[in-house]
């Protein structure tokens, strides 16, 4: 069973599942009421409808999200599928390129907090496209960020509205490899928050809005898969991949592995490679990989950071030269100037101190 599952999981979301995970959680519900096998088979098909190529579309009139069809479908999920949307938003030069999957999760807010009270509560709701193709994103991103806007009769009342796009595909991707990482996608589609705040945080503030080492602090995080995270040598090998969040925060660059590619080289143009000649060389490092001397993504590919990573460097080279700029920097330091500081002579300090 626990080979099947394995196989399972590295055809869904590309990686083994580990064996505790199976032994402490996936056995017992297995073992357990229908509910748990229920549970297990929910999230695999959950997760093996996700694609690395999401659009979340936001601007929806109230009355959308809380109206119905006759047959009782949420309306918004009505608008999607049906053939004037398909016509607008994901039909170019007479090709059609519809998403492979819809989400849409409404929810009441307001109700759980304790000051609550009737009229207050707010009805929100997260719609995200998926699409087989970073092509096919980017075309109907364009199409429906061009519009200007609709005027609509709904239910005897004119509304009048304008759908946006938000594009948070690269939080679920490895910003060194550009990996999918279908955990993390699951994560931004159920929780409640906002993905904007995940943003913020992961590349502004670099702190966490959760306190726990919970999936709420995951994240705020940078996402960077394990085998990034722990790898000299797959930094080196990504290391014109690795997203500049700098350049791509606006949406007006298309985020494919091509264009970090060619923004990482033209950002190094300004920049003189380091002259390692006067480095000594070292086999042993203070630190594993060249992304723990900064610990941050931004001042690895920032070009006027101490930290910055030119692209002709390799891993060890960079490891070398930053080890050495410490040493330097250790050697040439001032001495603590103690002149200004009161000797323990005096009982009280001087009047003028």
């Amino acid at each position: 069973m626990y080979k099947l599952l394995c196989q399972l999981f590295l055809a869904v979301i590309g990686q083994n599942l580990p064996e505790e995970v199976f032994e402490g959680t996936l056995y017992w519900l297995l073992q357990g009421k229908r509910k748990g096998r229920q549970i297990i088979d929910r999230n695999v098909k959950q997760f093996s409808i996700m694609t690395p190529y999401q659009l979340q579309i936001t601007g929806w009139p109230k009355e959308y999200i809380e109206g119905r069809t006759k047959k009782g479908r949420i309306k918004i999920h009505s608008i999607l599928i049906c053939e004037k949307f398909r016509q607008m938003f994901h039909t170019h030069n007479e090709e059609t390129f519809s998403p492979c999957h819809r989400y849409i999760k409404i929810w009441e807010e307001g109700t759980e907090h304790p000051s609550w009270s009737e009229g207050y509560e707010k009805i929100k709701i997260r719609v995200i496209l998926y699409f087989n193709s970073l092509e096919d994103k980017e075309k109907t991103k364009k199409l429906i960020n061009d519009h200007l806007g609709f005027r609509n009769i709904y239910n005897d009342k004119i509304l009048e509205y304008k759908l946006a796009v938000e594009d948070y595909s690269h939080l679920c991707m490895c910003s060194i490899c550009s990996k999918f990482m279908p955990s993390r996608a699951e994560r931004m589609q159920i929780n409640k928050r906002d993905p904007g705040i995940f943003e913020v945080y992961c590349h502004g503030n670099r702190s966490s809005i959760s306190s726990k080492n919970d999936w709420n602090h995951i994240l705020c995080q940078v996402p960077i898969c394990e085998e990034c995270f722990n790898s000299k040598e797959r930094q080196e090998k990504y290391r014109l991949n690795m997203y500049n969040h700098e350049y791509f925060k606006d949406g007006y660059y298309v985020n494919s592995p091509e264009e970090r590619k060619r923004n990482n080289q033209e950002q190094s143009l300004g920049v003189d490679k380091p002259d390692m000649t006067n480095i000594p060389y070292k086999d042993k490092f203070m630190w594993e990989t060249p992304f723990d001397y900064s610990g941050s993504l931004k001042s690895i590919l920032d070009k006027h950071s101490a930290y910055y990573w030119h692209p002709d460097l390799t891993a060890d080279e960079y490891m070398r030269y930053q080890e050495y700029k410490t040493l330097q920097y250790l050697e040439n330091a001032d001495p603590l100037d103690d002149d200004g500081y009161p000797s323990d002579e005096y009982e009280e300090y001087p009047e003028d101190y």
